[in-house]
């Protein structure tokens, strides 16, 4: 009796030990990473005089609260309730992404339909809404014969990376590529399905560079053919990021420029960077001012801040992927898992493509810096992303490996 009290108290204690909870880490480092955007935001915008000046002043006062708010209302509930509502959401995902390519309905800024009644951007909400369905589809139905949950999930993607692309907002809709390929090898998908599926992507964009860079070559009749044809497909400015990124003297004053600035921002910042407000590519201008609060800001950041306070911040961001990461691996629940693996691989391809955008090493996207770049929408998507990896941490039964 005695030794069987014991083993139940002994049980008790290692369940403890092991039972997730509270993602402090998660939440010091997401801290700290807010607390840098809004300095640098307001870096980035210091010499404005319009009301971009104050944009760091609606991050603190607007933007982070309803992030907080999404953030501890998310962690709150418990992801495991949301099977029943998974589709639901999804499809309220899918009908916003719909809606928003409607005039009248989307509001279109710099050519791109990415908001509705300029309020939200749907492609953000939607990233909010594919985690879990794509977790409840790879997780629960482990029944599912592998091939025909391989296809069920690529259908799952690839619907809101169509309606995303076709806004056009081609740097959001690829970066669910690496997640569907992430969550599919974790769920245990067959490797030569998930090899199949890397070639037919690097075939993919090798056709698109192709089509983009060889009429480049070709005589003007023949180039002239070609660029009506790929016109229908291939929007203007993919074709002037793509051309910037092989040769930045193709738009010396437009994208080939900010490429140009970009990297002797990054450059002229040395080990220990001019000082805080000092960067003189973005006080001159050279910098455009337009995109060094949003896309640049990690040039911001690197000019003033150099070689060592780049490192500070891609260390914030290891350490917060890496928490993410240990949830899923104490998670005691495939779904959970997988959800953090989504989420994670998310932020991965976020801070990957934004950083290699800025040192000259893929080409411009609108592909912000999570937590650093100003953005409403986005900012509280991510803040919201990171409540329900919480929310795994505090409502998942332990692993029992």
């Amino acid at each position: 009796m005695v030794l069987s009290k014991y083993k139940k108290s002994s049980d008790t204690k290692k369940r403890r030990l092991y039972v997730p909870s509270f993602n402090w880490v998660l939440m010091i480092c997401m801290g700290l990473l807010l607390t840098i955007g809004v300095f640098f935001i307001k870096s980035a915008t210091n010499m404005r005089t319009d009301s971009v000046h104050y944009l760091y002043v609606e991050m603190l006062v607007k933007w982070i609260p309803l992030g907080l708010i999404a953030h501890f209302v998310i962690a709150w509930y418990d992801y495991r309730k949301l099977s029943d509502r998974t589709w639901i959401l999804y499809g309220i995902g899918l009908f916003l992404l719909i809606a928003v390519l409607i005039p009248g309905i989307g509001t279109e800024r710099l050519g791109a339909r990415r908001w509705i009644f300029g309020l939200f951007q749907p492609s953000e909400f939607m990233k909010l809404c594919i985690m879990p369905a794509a977790a409840l589809l790879l997780g629960k139905y482990t029944g599912i014969k592998d091939r025909y949950r391989f296809v069920a999930t690529l259908i799952l993607f690839a619907i809101p990376m169509g309606l995303i692309a076709i806004q056009p907002d081609l740097g959001s809709a690829l970066v669910f590529a690496p997640v569907c390929l992430a969550m599919l090898f974790v769920s245990g998908c067959s490797p030569r399905l998930l090899l199949t599926l890397v070639l037919v992507g690097i075939v993919f964009i090798s056709i698109f560079f192709a089509l983009i860079l060889v009429p480049e070559r070709l005589p003007e009749e023949k180039r002239e053919k070609i660029e009506q044809v790929t016109d229908n497909f291939i929007f203007p400015h993919w074709k002037k990021r793509v051309r910037v990124f092989v040769n930045p003297d193709h738009d010396p004053l437009g994208a080939g420029g900010n490429k140009k600035q970009s990297e002797i921002a990054v450059g002229s910042g040395g080990k220990y960077g001019k000082g805080y407000l000092n960067g003189t590519q973005n006080i001159l201008g050279f910098l455009p001012r337009s995109v060094a609060s949003t896309d640049f800001i990690f040039s911001v950041i690197a000019e003033e801040m150099g070689f060592m306070g780049s490192c500070v911040l891609l260390i914030l961001f290891g350490g917060l992927i890496g928490s993410i990461v240990t949830t899923g691996i104490l998670c005691g629940d495939d779904s959970g898992r997988l959800i953090c693996v989504g989420v994670a691989t998310l932020f991965f391809a976020h801070i990957f493509v934004n950083i290699a955008m800025t040192i000259g090493k893929m080409p411009i996207t609108g592909i912000p810096l999570p937590f650093i770049s100003y953005g409403g929408t986005f900012t509280i998507s991510t803040m919201a992303l990171l409540g329900l990896v919480q929310s795994v941490a505090i409502h998942s039964k332990p692993s029992q490996s």
